[in-house]
């Protein structure tokens, strides 16, 4: 699967998403992480509600060369929050599946134009593939997401529609994320996800660069 703008043509990635509101923290992680083309930043909402999208350049300033995603949850306003994103040099720019049609579209477009791959976020959103199928543009990447609140319950993972999800975007990526452990990791990959997304697993792990390497072995990208 090869985009337009040369990100992330070659899954599986394995995402570390950062929802930790402290920059020195969040630094130090960044540096712990193994430098490795399969691993993918995450900007997360939290960290980018205190310090904004511009805490992307200063990732990107640790990290020049990996793929950095901003996780805005957009629901209005989308070409105006897809631009402060992309200017801010945010390869990859997630929105909410529950924001208006339109909204959708201009965050897409204004994505597209600039160089930039959208993400539809389904947290909350129970029929993706409905509000896909009424896109006139569609996101690069679904993100199939159990919110964070829930992933201490007996919920399963919801994977089992991605190979419709893939068609209904016209064979983008898929990522998976909500409390993904690594016993979990060949069965997401099973399941036809291009993307996992990780958090606290890692981030909060005493050895932060040997769990994030137990995945990528257990991705088989190591």
């Amino acid at each position: 699967m090869s985009k337009s703008n040369g990100k992330l043509s070659n899954p599986p990635y394995l995402e570390v998403a950062f929802d930790i509101p402290d920059w020195r923290r969040v630094e130090g992680i960044i540096r712990a992480l193994p430098e490795h083309e399969a691993v993918v930043i995450e900007a997360g909402t939290p960290l980018i509600k205190r310090y904004g999208v511009e805490v992307c350049r200063k990732i990107h300033q640790i990290r020049p060369d990996s793929v950095v995603l901003a996780d805005l949850k957009t629901l209005s306003s989308g070409a105006r929050e897809a631009r402060m994103a992309a200017e801010a040099t945010a390869d990859v720019v997630a929105y909410s599946g529950l924001a208006p049609i339109q909204t959708q579209e201009e965050f897409i477009e204004e994505c597209k134009g600039r160089g930039v791959m959208p993400l539809l976020d389904t947290i909350n959103l129970h029929e993706p593939i409905e509000v896909l199928d009424r896109l006139k543009v569609k996101p690069d990447i679904v993100e199939i997401h159990r919110a964070i609140d829930l992933e201490l319950t007996d919920a399963g993972h919801q994977w089992g529609n991605i190979p419709e999800i893939k068609e209904a975007i016209g064979g983008g990526l898929v990522a998976v994320a909500g409390g993904i452990k690594v016993p979990k990791v060949k069965e997401a990959l099973a399941s036809r996800a291009d993307i996992l997304v990780v958090g606290r697993a890692i981030t909060c792990a005493k050895d932060v660069n040997g769990a994030a390497r137990a995945f990528l072995k257990e991705m088989g990208v190591w």
